[in-house]
Order: structure tokens, then sequence, then C-alpha cells
């Protein structure tokens, strides 16, 4: 796991299964998994996923998630408080709040359902042809320049830019996984992990490092696979639909090694510069 090794105990399975034994409605972030003066965004949405989850019959799937990021939130403990909106004969939708010193940081709507039958069926794009991750490019982890959290993830870009190498290209995208070694069936949480883990793919087109944060995300699941793990490869693609005054829309694509669409995402970026 190259540089993670001194830090395992701060590693995304390890630090979700400290939450996970934790009963109530608190968390505790820890520190290394900062970008700039936030958390790591699909750290916290993880959280608040794990405490939606208690909420929902297990034969109903996620569909959906929105988020919005009210706030920073920073290292330290973080109160979580999920509720059902409504539960009905197949469909369950929760929302869940973020606190961090009486303030609210994050909201999350959650919509799960069962499987139906449907006559309409049609089948998401497969992934777009591109290099293999052996000839992508690297994105370096370097102390105090880039994003603590990016040193969990290894990156392979194959379609556009390093972030602020200024390019003409307003889409990049390659390959993603965690570095730590895993076994287990990929779970909802690294999901969202690898999406979120991902720069804007608005810095790619600047020209110098600036700041930005993410405003709101929704996030469609279009299946979970049972027998890939999150530290097998999985495809990326992001592409700015329109950046203007300050904020950009991206849309993105997460698909497995085979090609299938695994989650379907879009955000609303800040870009300050």
């Amino acid at each position: 796991m190259n540089d993670t090794n001194k830090n395992d105990v701060m590693t995304f399975s390890n630090v979700m299964n400290m939450q996970l034994e934790q009963d109530g409605i608190s968390v505790v972030v820890p520190e290394k998994w900062g970008q700039g003066r936030a958390t790591f965004g699909g750290l916290v949405a993880a959280f608040m996923y794990e405490k939606i989850l208690h909420q929902i019959e297990s034969d109903r799937a996620v569909r959906s998630l929105q988020i919005s990021f009210v706030g920073p939130v920073q290292s330290g403990p973080l109160d979580i408080v999920a509720k059902v909106l409504r539960a009905g004969k197949g469909a369950t939708q929760v929302q869940a709040t973020a606190y961090q010193n009486d303030k609210v940081c994050a909201v999350m709507l959650g919509s799960f359902g069962e499987d139906r039958h449907s006559a309409v069926e049609v089948s998401s794009e497969k992934a777009p042809s591109t290099l293999s991750p052996e000839d992508g490019v690297t994105m370096p982890f370097i102390q105090n320049l880039t994003p603590d959290f990016t040193q969990y993830f290894d990156y392979r870009f194959t379609q556009g830019k390093l972030p602020f190498m200024g390019s003409e290209e307003p889409a990049l995208g390659g390959w993603i996984r965690f570095k730590e070694p895993s076994t287990a069936a990929i779970t909802v949480s690294e999901i969202l992990a690898l999406v979120d883990a991902w720069p804007p793919a608005t810095f790619t087109m600047l020209k110098k490092p600036t700041s930005g944060s993410s405003l709101s995300w929704m996030i469609n699941f279009v299946q979970q696979p049972t027998a890939l793990t999150a530290s097998d490869w999985w495809q990326y693609q992001a592409v700015i639909q329109q950046s203007k005054h300050g904020y950009g829309h991206v849309d993105a694509t997460l698909w497995d090694q085979n090609g299938e669409a695994v989650a379907i995402s879009r955000q609303t970026v800040s870009v300050f510069g």
C-alpha cells in the first residue's frame, strides 16, 4: 500500500468500521481525510449514508442520493440525525442531517426501492474506450500540496489533464481504485468515495491552483456489483455541461472494469478563480 502503510488505521475501511461500531447519532471525523479547510465530501456522504441505512428495509436498494454541502465539516465529532420521511409499498424516502457545533453542515435525501417489473428497459451506455490503467498518468500524492485524502486512492488519468494544468478539454477521465487491498464486495459507501475522489473537472481547465467546493451532489445507482472490490479498477469520466459566473455543472459516470455503468453523478461546483 506504498505511502499509506504508516497510516493504515486511517484507511477508508478502518475509518468506516470504527464508526459503524458506535451506536447513536455521533461519528468522529478523522484528521487525515481533509481537502483544504474541509473534510473530503465523499467520506461525509458515506457517514451519512451508513446512518440512513439503519432506517431501511433490507429488500430496498439505494436508487438515488441527493446531498447539499451546507458548510465545511471539520475533523472531530459529527452528529447525524436520520429520519424516514415516508415508507410506501415499494419505496422509502429518508433524510439525514449532519450537525457540527450545533450548525447544519450537510443534508442528504435518500431514495430506496424494491425491484419491480416494468415494460420499459433501456440499458445504460457502455464505458468509452480508453487507455489501460497501466498506460494512464498517475496523480501523485504530494504532502501539503495535494489534498490529504488523495493518498488513499490510486488515480490513472487517461483523458484531460491533472488539476490546474490549463486543459482545453471540458472533460476528464481515467481509472481509480483504493490503495488498500480488499477482498470484500464493494459497498455503496466505497462507490460514493470513488466517485467523489476525483478533482472537479473544472479544476483541470484552470492554469493555477485555486479553491473550490461542491455545493450539491446527486448520484443515481444503476447497480451494485457483488463480484468486484474497491481495490479493483473502476473507470470514470466527467464532462462539464456548463460553467459560468463561478459555478460549474458536471456530469459523471462510474463503470466497472467490464464497462457496465454503476453510478451516474451530477454535481454543482463552486470555482473561486
